[in-house]
């Protein structure tokens, strides 16, 4: 009974919609009624999934001079509602009037949280309560997204992928190490999707999926090709560094792609000879930068050692960037015996390697 009155409602209130567009843009230019038309009937209070033909009306206008007028047209729809079937078939939308337009889109300041949704909640069922987690997710994944085409300096486009590797080789190193930065961080966001148990997946969330794994893809070749090219760049014998990268650089950006893969893997069957080959890159670069006759420790904010070859390295680690620092049997950072058994030391520094004292964890 609930369900049907929900549906009755709803089916009101687009008509409602409806005429108010009418009213409102009854001395508006006819495409920017048609978009605003053609918006509420793909984002209809129920269920299903947005109408694809009405989507394409609203999309078509993304290259004109009313392209402006259909982003406009979508976030105010966003902005007013409180349904959560509105609220992600308007996201679709946008999403698709994204990669319609490219580089050229407008309508919001990209990658700056412009569409405001995180507080979002509709808490009418059980299912709006499901699908608002995505729709702040979906918010945040599409500021991500458009964010993208500032760093590369334009939108992502499977038919210039061919031309990537020669404009890429024309970038300073540290330029396309950010650029590498900002798509790793782009894979990070789509790992923190939401997980719908299987009693809400629905068609929409589908559709979301799908749209993600394109995006998915298209930004994975774009990271194989900077990948490549800092390999070469940072870790030849043959070819000095140059910049403010390091190799040191790469490693960190390959141990964050590290984490990514177990929840990336859920997109594998979309596209595996792709995924594989990308994930095998990766593996392949930090085999090639393991160090030979030292070991590096991963730094947690303490101190850690470790004895190789008689040497000790130590992983100086702060907020802002992590410094390796080597030294023999011969320098004594301090002349006071630790005990074996003690997790915790606080001790002066004789060799005034530090202005303040300092806690060491020791790890063996």
């Amino acid at each position: 009974m609930a369900k049907l009155k929900s549906l009755v409602v709803g089916k009101l209130k687009d008509k409602a919609s409806k005429w108010k567009v009418i009213l409102f843009h009854s001395f508006s230019s006819n495409p920017v009624k048609y978009i605003h038309l053609a918006l509420l009937k793909s984002t209809t209070h129920n269920h299903k999934p947005p109408d694809s033909n009405y989507i394409s009306d609203v999309v078509s206008y993304s290259n004109s001079c009313y392209g402006p007028a259909a982003f406009t047209a979508v976030m105010w729809r966003l902005q007013v509602t409180k349904n959560a079937f509105v609220a992600i078939k308007s996201l679709i939308v946008f999403h698709k009037l994204i990669k319609s337009s490219g580089n050229k889109f407008e309508g919001f300041d990209r990658g700056r949280n412009c569409l405001k949704l995180n507080d979002f909640s509709d808490n009418s069922s059980s299912l709006t309560i499901e699908l608002s987690r995505w729709i702040i997710w979906y918010a945040l994944y599409l500021d991500s997204l458009s964010w993208i085409s500032t760093v590369l300096g334009s939108f992502p486009n499977l038919t210039e992928i061919s031309k990537e590797k020669d404009r890429v080789s024309s970038y300073q190193t540290g330029y396309i190490m950010r650029q590498t930065n900002s798509l790793v961080t782009f894979f990070e966001h789509i790992c923190t999707r939401p997980d719908t148990p299987l009693l809400f997946q629905n068609k929409i969330v589908d559709e979301i999926r799908e749209l993600v794994i394109q995006d998915y893809f298209t930004v994975v070749r774009l990271v194989m090709v900077r990948l490549q090219m800092l390999n070469e760049r940072l870790t030849k014998p043959s070819i000095e560094p140059v910049g403010d990268s390091s190799p040191n650089d790469l490693w960190l950006v390959l141990m964050r792609l590290g984490e990514c893969k177990e929840s990336l893997s859920g997109f594998f069957w979309r596209g595996r000879r792709l995924a594989e080959k990308f994930w095998c890159l990766v593996e392949i670069l930090k085999a090639d930068m393991v160090p030979n006759d030292k070991e590096m420790v991963e730094s947690t904010g303490l101190v850690q050692t470790k004895v190789k070859n008689d040497e000790e390295m130590v992983g100086v680690a702060s907020s802002v960037q992590t410094e390796w620092v080597t030294f023999d049997d011969s320098e004594r950072a301090t002349n006071k015996l630790l005990k074996w058994e003690s997790e915790w030391e606080t001790f002066d520094d004789s060799k005034a390697l530090t202005n303040d004292w300092v806690q060491f964890s020791l790890y063996t």
